[in-house]
């Protein structure tokens, strides 16, 4: 999961896409940080039984899986933009897909099952689903 990274530094960010895409991806992984920490202190203050739908929730669903399948879809383009052996970015795009399957996979849908299971038919989560996004998601067995 690494090789992006190791790509990137050892080519040189040069570039306006090399450095756009680093750029995104900080920014990816600062809203995956973001979301963990607003749902780490919502709950510790409100219970952990309290459907967070404030913040960055009121857009984004799971902000911290968003922001990871940003983040390391941009560390990855970056990886590309900057070169590198050919192995060393085929081992990037296997870690890419490997990420997603788990990220955009089975955690969202996992998650997304869960909050329904729990919360749903509440007006409250009814609403939130209404106006916020899920994020990138597949479902790698076909049941959604």
């Amino acid at each position: 999961m690494a090789q992006p990274l190791r790509i990137t530094l050892a080519g040189g960010a040069e570039g306006k896409a090399a450095a756009a895409a680093v750029a995104l991806a900080f920014v990816g992984f600062a809203v995956a940080a973001l979301g963990d920490l607003q749902k780490s202190l919502t709950k510790a203050i409100r219970g952990s039984d309290h459907l967070v739908t404030g913040g960055i929730f009121r857009f984004l669903r799971h902000p911290n899986y968003t922001g990871e399948v940003f983040g390391w879809t941009a560390s990855t383009v970056a990886a590309f933009c900057t070169g590198g052996a050919p192995v060393g970015l085929v081992a990037a795009a296997l870690g890419w897909v490997g990420i997603m399957f788990v990220l955009a996979g089975e955690a969202s849908i996992g998650l997304e099952k869960k909050q329904k299971d729990k919360y749903g038919g509440t007006p409250e989560y009814e609403s939130w689903v209404k106006r916020s996004w899920a994020g990138p998601m597949f479902d790698p067995k076909g049941d959604n």
